[in-house]
């Protein structure tokens, strides 16, 4: 597991204001490509747009059986317009907090530690204050704004050399967000995160989904200013899930637009060791009861998903048969009678490998590697991988569940192996899955173990003229997996048109 607070520049934490605001949350959805639609509205679906959506998979179900082979058209923009509504009771929330929270420094170890040996762990906590035993989701509110406007010395840190935002080190400071808000949940009002020190910490225990809804910069190529925002929105007795929220600032002339959305687990570690409870979620009013029972179910779905996982399960008889037609079609190149053409690229061929030493600079007070550096490389990485591919500008869509399985030790080797999963071979299409599988090297023994596998989606520019083709039993697995999450993806938004609007 890799720890959630991760290093805010000193600057960043001034920027960090404490006004009145809007907020937060998060869940998931995936799209073939980012909306470029103003802000949503906060209508339920009319009965007629669910019949329109409905009609119009059924067409293409009917005119293409293997529908997982085809790019899927973006839902209606109404059933993410109700999504945002939703997600903002974050702004409600940040009215009712008596202070919000702001983005806190990492906690950093004292002194340097010896290899694969944690921090010292003191005997007693600092502070005899004790833990509320309720929350309320207004209590673990936080929010840290990025002023690009008229910040030089910001945008140098986050605007990158393609002339675009820096996504992946948006995701550091998404990582600092969910600890920052589950810290501030578990802890007495006034507390300090440093007085959970001989107690307990939190953990990122994985990144369910994050899902872009519009592009970061506005349709002039300037970058708006940013509000990233954060809150727990489900617990159980040992653990959080926390929604995050980028948006763009509100100002006097326009409402806040959502970006992205995003959805953290955190689970609480005793000092000690075992599981650590934390306060149980006080839910009052129909807008946080929608908020809990999203996050309920979409706890409940990932356990399921991960029991049906081709890791454990084999491939249904649509996904055999689906094999099957990829090999007829493709038999020619498969038993090289022909020359592989250039619409086709073999799976293998698309791998772009990096490895990074890892240092003390980045790790937590658990003398790991924070969760959110590693999103940023893996996330660098994986578009590096995309742009190859496409032959394009692409821009960032989703990322998928993402489980820190192993942590990464200070000192070791992070290895990193990227490559196209999955690309639609029919029609016309845009987007695409990239997998990043993390391993680490023991430099001294060679030892390698696998940490965690980000599965990103990208949307190109441009139509893409090539697809993808797995060789092995290995990659074909990897092919119908990411055709799973893309599923997945479709399935999640459609249950937010289901999700009833407050």
């Amino acid at each position: 597991m890799s720890s959630v607070l991760r290093s805010t520049p000193a600057l960043l934490r001034q920027l960090a204001r404490a006004t009145s605001t809007r907020p937060l949350a998060l869940a998931p959805c995936t799209c073939s490509s980012p909306s470029s639609t103003s802000a949503p509205s906060r209508r339920l679906l009319s009965s007629s747009s669910r019949s329109k959506i409905a009609s119009s998979e059924h067409r293409n179900e009917h005119a293409n059986p293997s529908t997982l082979l085809t790019d899927h058209p973006v839902p209606d923009v109404e059933s993410i317009s109700r999504l945002e509504g939703l997600m903002r009771l974050g702004e409600k929330l940040s009215r009712e907090a008596n202070k919000i929270g702001t983005v806190p420094a990492r906690l950093r170890g004292v002194g340097v530690y010896e290899r694969g040996q944690g921090p010292p762990v003191p005997p007693a906590a600092r502070d005899s204050k004790e833990l509320p035993a309720t929350r309320r989701m207004a209590d673990s509110y936080v929010q840290m704004d990025l002023p690009f406007s008229h910040d030089e010395g910001l945008r140098e840190q986050y605007v990158g050399g393609l002339s675009k935002v820096r996504m992946g080190r948006l995701m550091e400071d998404f990582d600092s967000l969910a600890g920052a808000a589950a810290y501030r949940y578990v802890l007495p009002d006034g507390a300090e995160i440093s007085d959970a020190s001989g107690v307990f910490f939190l953990v990122t225990a994985a990144v369910d989904r994050m899902d872009v809804l519009r592009p970061v910069a506005n349709p002039d190529g300037s970058v708006p200013d940013i509000r990233l925002s954060a809150h727990v929105s489900y617990a159980t007795s040992s653990s959080l899930e926390v929604f995050v929220r980028m948006s763009t600032v509100p100002t006097t002339d326009n409402d806040s637009e959502t970006i992205l959305l995003g959805r953290f687990a955190m689970a609480c570690r005793s000092a000690q060791g075992g599981k650590f409870p934390v306060p149980e979620l006080d839910v009052r009013g129909p807008e946080e009861r929608a908020v809990w029972q999203m996050g309920k179910e979409m706890r409940e779905g990932k356990t399921k998903r991960s029991q049906q996982s081709l890791t454990k399960t084999p491939p249904t008889a649509d996904e055999a048969a689906m094999m099957h037609e990829l090999f007829l079609t493709n038999s020619d190149i498969y038993d090289r009678k022909s020359s592989t053409p250039n619409s086709i690229v073999w799976m293998a061929d698309t791998r772009v490998n990096s490895a990074t030493l890892m240092h003390p600079q980045e790790r937590n007070v658990h003398n790991k590697v924070f969760g959110g550096y590693l999103m940023r490389i893996a996330y660098e990485t994986a578009y590096s991988t995309a742009c190859l591919f496409a032959r394009s500008a692409v821009t960032f869509v989703s990322l998928d569940e993402l489980q820190f399985a192993q942590p990464v030790e200070i000192g070791s080797l992070l290895l990193l192996d990227s490559k196209v999963t999955f690309s639609p071979m029919r029609g016309e299409h845009r987007s695409f899955h990239v997998s990043v599988e993390a391993a680490t090297c023991d430099l001294y023994t060679g030892e390698r173990r696998l940490t965690n596998v980000f599965h990103w989606t990208f949307s190109s520019d441009r139509p893409l003229q090539r697809h993808v083709l797995p060789r092995s039993y290995r990659q074909t697995m990897q092919w119908l997996d990411a055709q799973r999450r893309r599923k997945v993806g479709i399935e999640v938004r459609k249950g937010y048109e289901q999700a009833v609007e407050p």
